[in-house]
């Protein structure tokens, strides 16, 4: 929906409030939470009745839009870094109805999306789920449809102390499940009442770490996926005693948390476009251009993909599968970008240069967008990594590394100017002086010797 007609109703809206009016009588709603998410992926809460919801529900909710930007340990960069209507104005913020849900948690309780709205009309450019609006809104100009879906996996903390609730460092065994298996089996139950189809339930390898993938959707619904999981785990690990940590790297000595995007494309009929029988890698003309785009915008990718601080650890403390280079291969793990060419309908690309701290929205709008711009200018494909991506004969000429430092990352997303029109300065400008701001905040930590910077300012947060 593009600003003007947010802001009208319209009968697609008014069918939509009568099915909430209805939803709220039959499940005997009291309150709903109108929810948004921020730049780093943490859902942003108000609690509201819900008859003044329901009358409300035209016109908007005043909020400040600081907290968008927000870092996760709720600081905010003083003017005049951010403009002055994101320091201390409101914004209204509108619900998009189509999203409105009972939370299957919490007595009496709905939950909505909420998008964020200058008070003279015209959505604010900074809001991640606008940003993804806009990318999956050109990319169908273009003729393709996006279908995609997140990994996000999380670390399973004591609630009180912080500390992983096993230190087993290799996946998939049975002991990692049963010791907390009433737990994983409720937040699975809540994830398919919300709509969400978990396709398996993961113990990963490394402190504390599950993942449940859940089944790929089309367009911004994908984005709206991820921010469901997200919520339903943190929510449902509040209730149960622990704390859901999706932070990119908890701890050091262990494996990271990643947040793998998987995503193929379709034309506007729904027809798969990255499968090519033909070719020798199975893989069409569409996706190797598109697959170019990613890995020439890769290292501008990763400060959205790893989006603090402590998450961009990941390629500092690496495990033997974390790509340190902007490299693709098939089915090769050691690879940022890792092909699945199985069939026709099972034929995708997994970034796995993302983390889990990434916010669902601005990983689905830097995908769309480098991913794109190798489609429009035929960006040539370089050579398929077999082996080892990260072992020296296989580093290709010209592939770019991630270093791991925050300014670094900053950098590379300055520099690329056709990630950042894409994306839009009214994004682009206030994101990196945010992170600006934290690179900063980690230098003068480094100095000063806070050894507990990482702990104090991310785990509890993100």
């Amino acid at each position: 929906m593009d600003s003007e007609k947010a802001l009208t109703p319209s009968s697609e809206g008014s069918l939509a409030l009568a099915r909430v009016k209805t939803e709220i009588v039959e499940k005997g709603i009291k309150f709903v939470f109108v929810e948004y998410c921020d730049a780093h992926g943490i859902q942003r809460i108000r609690v509201v009745p819900a008859d003044v919801f329901v009358e409300c529900s035209s016109k908007g909710f005043m909020m400040t839009g600081m907290s968008l930007l927000r870092l996760p340990m709720r600081d905010v960069p003083p003017t005049p870094e951010l403009p002055y209507t994101i320091s201390y104005g409101n914004f209204r913020f509108l619900p998009d109805l189509v999203t409105f849900k009972a939370v299957p948690w919490m007595k009496d309780v709905a939950s909505v999306i909420v998008d964020p709205y200058h008070m003279g009309g015209g959505c604010v450019g900074f809001s991640p789920r606008h940003v993804a609006r806009v990318q999956v809104e050109r990319l169908k100009k273009y003729g393709f449809q996006i279908f995609s879906s997140l990994e996000y996996e999380f670390a399973v903390l004591d609630g009180k102390t912080l500390t992983p609730v096993h230190k087993d460092v290799y996946g998939h065994q049975f002991q990692q499940y049963l010791q907390v298996w009433d737990y994983l089996a409720e937040i699975y139950d809540n994830l398919q009442k919300m709509g969400l189809r978990a396709e398996q339930i993961d113990s990963e390898g490394g402190y504390g770490l599950y993942e449940f993938p859940i089944k790929p959707s089309l367009g911004l619904q994908a984005g709206d996926d991820g921010f469901w999981l997200k919520k339903t785990v943190r929510e449902v690990s509040k209730l149960r005693g622990y704390f859901a940590s999706f932070s990119s790297k908890p701890f050091t000595e262990t494996c990271s948390a990643s947040g793998h995007f998987n995503h193929s494309l379709r034309d506007l009929s729904g027809k798969m476009l990255f499968y090519d029988d033909n070719d020798s890698d199975k893989m069409s003309k569409t996706m190797r251009h598109w697959l170019a785009g990613l890995i020439h915008h890769a290292p501008a990718m990763v400060i959205i993909g790893c989006p603090t601080a402590s998450c961009i650890r990941r390629f500092i403390h690496p495990n033997r599968v974390t790509s340190l280079y902007s490299n693709w291969g098939i089915d090769n793990r050691t690879c940022s970008f890792r092909v699945k060419d199985h069939a026709t309908e099972n034929t995708y690309i997994e970034n796995r240069i993302f983390g889990a701290g990434c916010n669902p929205y601005l990983a689905l709008a830097a995908n769309i967008a480098a991913g794109l711009d190798g489609v429009i200018n035929e960006l040539p494909l370089p050579k398929m990594i077999e082996g080892d991506g990260n072992s020296a004969e296989n580093v290709l000429s010209g592939a770019r590394r991630f270093t791991g430092k925050l300014c670094d990352a900053i950098k590379a997303l300055e520099q690329d100017t056709v990630l950042c029109d894409a994306l839009g300065r009214d994004f682009i400008e206030p994101y990196l002086n945010v992170k600006r701001h934290e690179c900063v905040k980690e230098i003068e930590a480094i100095e000063s010797g806070d050894s507990e910077f990482y702990d104090r300012e991310y785990l509890p947060f993100l």
